[in-house]
């Protein structure tokens, strides 16, 4: 209890760094609303303004996808619209819980189905995300520990508190200072960003076993990890657990070919050991040995979806990587190993994002727009990342998984 005390206060202060009357949506499944709970009156008792907790319920989604037919699950009804459209204009705070209790309930339905269900959530509540995207209002993605998670991940006769041994340390509880933990980690990611920010990186080179990937940058790329500053001046934490430094790639610059060293939650199912090649920017063929189907259908959502929107380095030493366990949670997975995501890119990447007010603008500036964006993890103990600077040189960033700076 007194970890999950802790884990919510820092959620709270140091996630969204909730101000006085603010209001806060806090999205989860049902098998952690127990920590959603503790969420809303922690935020009561920090002087939240009003706290709504959303259902995610994956087996009430299953049972619409198989019972519905193509028109129905096509539409949203105008209330969920309107209600984030709210969130938007008066900045609630934003909390999600990746839902790991019922990970595997869509695993079984239709591709197609599913997919409709999917996209047309994203794209109703496009203006919701793309807010989100550029920073504009707080916001954190989290996990909490559950009986199904543990078992999924850790074997049948694992326990919660198996999975709390592994998490405390990744989460920097137990010491009563979390948040001052999360601070100084911050700011060491801050001066990683910076060493690359003063590169001025033109080209970025990836390589390993199943990979070789060459990805351009524009000049007005901007790496940022950590934490984050809203315009009135507040720090937040996007995702808390954090270990990435990121930047959004020039889109019409990438060649070559990935492939995925952990498994990727692809609209609700999971892709497994898929290798993707690439041409001046666009996917041109894939394959999977699990969810080859879904990986097609999440490749036909738009043009954005096949096209790259961000590029994240994770040293292969960070705490979330060497306990060598395979999450099946993209928050988790994604800052244990180097990422790309296909979909949309950050704006808050670009430092002209500011003037940038339309998908024209962004994509005119290099930065892709989609209604999606799915990290897909690539990184190994094997992978090297060099960079080909704009005066001429080239500096390796990676090696063997390593930082080398």
């Amino acid at each position: 209890m007194k970890y999950l005390e802790e884990y919510a206060e820092l959620v709270i202060k140091t996630g969204i760094n909730l101000k006085t009357s603010q209001n806060v949506c806090i999205k989860t499944g049902p098998g952690t609303y127990y920590f959603a709970q503790m969420l809303a009156e922690t935020a009561y008792k920090l002087g939240a303004g009003y706290v709504h907790i959303e259902i995610h319920d994956q087996k009430l989604i299953k049972t619409r996808i198989n019972n519905q037919i193509t028109e129905q699950l096509a539409k949203l009804p105008d209330f969920i619209i309107n209600q984030h459209t709210e969130y938007i204009r008066d900045d609630w705070a934003y909390i999600r819980i990746d839902n790991t209790e019922d990970r595997n309930e869509l695993a079984d339905s239709d591709s197609d189905r599913l997919a409709i269900h999917q996209t047309t959530v994203r794209k109703k509540l496009s203006d919701f995300y793309t807010s989100l995207m550029r920073h504009e209002h707080a916001w954190c993605v989290i996990c909490a520990p559950g009986k199904n998670w543990a078992k999924d991940i850790l074997g049948e006769s694992a326990a919660e508190n198996d999975l709390w041994e592994i998490l405390i340390p990744i989460l920097k509880l137990g010491s009563g200072n979390a948040a001052a933990k999360w601070k100084t980690f911050g700011k060491l990611l801050k001066k990683r960003c910076s060493y690359l920010n003063d590169l001025k990186i033109d080209e970025l080179h990836l390589s390993d076993s199943g990979t070789d990937l060459t990805i351009k940058l524009m000049q007005s790329a901007v790496w940022i990890g950590g934490s984050d500053i809203l315009s009135d001046g507040r720090e937040f934490f996007p995702n808390i657990p954090t270990e990435e430094i990121f930047t959004v790639p020039d889109f019409r610059g990438v060649n070559g070919f990935v492939s995925t060293t952990r498994p990727v939650n692809v609209l609700g199912k999971q892709v497994v050991n898929a290798k993707i090649f690439i041409e001046d920017g666009v996917v041109t063929r894939f394959s999977a040995e699990q969810g080859e189907d879904i990986l097609e259908k999440f490749f036909s959502i738009d043009e954005g979806a096949k096209r790259l929107g961000e590029i994240a380095l994770v040293d292969e030493t960070s705490p979330i990587s060497e306990v060598d366990v395979i999450f099946d949670s993209t928050l988790y997975d994604e800052n244990a190993s180097s990422h790309i995501a296909f979909g949309a890119g950050y704006p808050s990447c670009l430092s002209n994002h500011a003037d940038l007010n339309s998908d024209n603008d962004l994509l005119e500036n290099g930065c892709n727009t989609s209604v999606t964006h799915v990290d897909f993890m690539i990184g190994s103990p094997g992978i090297s990342v060099t960079a080909k600077l704009r005066d001429g040189g080239t500096v390796q960033l990676m090696h063997k998984g390593k930082f080398s700076f």
